[in-house]
């Protein structure tokens, strides 16, 4: 199965931060999230933000991320990396979020399906995404 991954970022008040897209190749959901956690907390090393908040559609990688394990075989290499940069001076929280809340980064992942194995990233919010911005933006500071 091919996946591919994607990630939107937005303050509180709903200002686009920036979001990419990747094309990632084979794998399941969980690995695809676990990429899109180590993309974003680049980003936002890259961005200098000393407190960041991530939300993911998957329960278990915020599981995995936050106990002393490895999570699953296919993904405990990416879980280690996650926990390097969670391990960082900075202020991070990884919270899980249904991935109708979360409507910005589902899009952006699948233009990473048409960019076969590039990666982009957008300092403005595409055109396309402004519906699901303002949808996540609302169910995030409701």
């Amino acid at each position: 199965r091919v996946i591919c991954n994607g990630y939107g970022g937005i303050e509180a008040a709903g200002e686009w931060l920036g979001g990419f897209s990747k094309f990632i190749g084979n794998g399941n959901a969980y690995v695809a999230e676990l990429w899109g956690l180590l993309e974003g907390f680049k980003i936002a090393r890259r961005l200098n933000f000393r407190a960041v908040e991530l939300h993911v559609d998957l329960v278990v990688v915020v599981q995995a991320i936050s106990s002393n394990g490895h999570g699953s075989h296919r993904g405990s290499a990416l879980v280690q990396k996650n926990k390097k940069l969670l391990d960082l001076e900075w202020a991070v929280v990884v919270r899980h979020s249904y991935c109708e809340a979360n409507q910005c980064a589902d899009e952006l992942a699948n233009i990473g399906c048409s960019l076969g194995n590039g990666e982009r990233f957008y300092e403005i919010c595409l055109a396309h995404l402004m519906n699901a911005l303002f949808v996540d933006v609302m169910r995030i500071t409701t």
